[in-house]
Formats: structure tokens, sequence, C-alpha cells
């Protein structure tokens, strides 16, 4: 006789919840990455460590990491790299909403999966950064920046696998639980 899959999780699919300081200890570590002295040749290659951090989080606990982190995150990043106050802060709220009305949806699946499903998110926020800052008075964009919401999706499958360890949450590389026996 073969046996049901039960409708709630069980054993190391259950995971608790990440701490505090872990999500606000990441958020600010991200941050803080992003501001390093990156070479200025490459600068247009560096992702949003902050927004990618940010956006694990939004799908990965909700509660601890939903909008008004990603507004006040946006205005941080604002005011350390000096542009339009509130560019950002728009701009992650509104990739943060993305991410949140994805969420169930994403938690089915690995890591790659995801990060196939968000390359738009990221893409279309770099993309969404230079156009709004075009709007506000911004005299010439550089298209190649669109490159660094590229490598942002390229590193969401450390960045899962790296958090998850932290978390205690168990990652697979391969499908996700709707492939379990």
């Amino acid at each position: 006789m073969k046996r049901e899959k039960s409708l709630a999780p069980r054993g190391p699919q259950l995971a608790a919840p990440a701490g505090a300081a872990l999500v606000i200890g990441s958020i600010a570590f991200a941050f803080l990455l992003g501001l390093l002295p990156w070479p200025v040749g490459w600068h247009w290659l560096v992702p949003d460590f902050a927004f990618l951090v940010l956006l694990y989080w939004n799908i990965n606990e909700p509660h601890r990491a939903g909008l008004g982190v990603a507004f006040l995150l946006g205005l941080l990043v604002d005011a350390a790299q000096g542009v339009l106050f509130g560019l950002h802060a728009l701009v992650y709220v509104i990739a943060a909403y993305l991410a949140l009305s994805l969420r169930r949806r994403l938690e089915k699946f690995s890591p790659a999966a995801q990060a196939l499903q968000l390359g738009p998110v990221f893409v279309g926020k770099e993309a969404l950064v230079l156009l709004v800052g075009l709007a506000f008075g911004r005299i010439a964009i550089d298209w190649g920046e669109l490159a660094s919401g590229l490598l942002a999706t390229l590193l969401w499958i450390p960045a899962c696998l790296l958090f998850g360890r932290l978390g205690g949450r168990p990652v697979s590389v391969q499908a996700s639980a709707g492939e379990e026996k």
C-alpha cells in the first residue's frame, strides 16, 4: 500500500524561523559590502548585495523583513550613494512587493529555479533605478548597469545555500519538495 504524502510539513522540512539577529546582521553586512571601494571600471558589474539579501529574507522570513524594512534600507542606500533621496526606497518596495507576491510559489522550487524566476526582478530593479533616475534629472545613464542584475541572479544560488545553512533551513540543490517520494 502506497503511503500518502502528508499535507503538513514534517521533519527537516519544518524549520524554525531565523533569528532577528541573523536577518538584521546579514542585511547590515550586505549593505556594508556594497559600500566597499569597488574599482571604478568595474562599478557597473557590482550587484546590489543589500537588495539580494533583502529579497532572500522577504521570501523566507517575510515577518522579519517586509516592505518597511525594504523602504528603510532603500533610504539608507540612497543616502550612502548620494542619489535622489527615495529612489532606491521606491524601487526596493516595488521589487519586495513582487517578491512577496511570488513567495508561496518560490518556496516550492530549488535555488536555481528561484534564480530563473527572480532574474527579471533583479534586472527590472536595475532598469527601474536607471529610468526613475533619468526621469528625475540624471543626465546620462549606462545601460551596462543592467549586468549587475544578471550577476545578482547568479549570486542568488550561493546566497540561498549560505543563508539556508546559517538559518538552519534544509536547502537542496535538487528540485523542491514536490519531487519527494
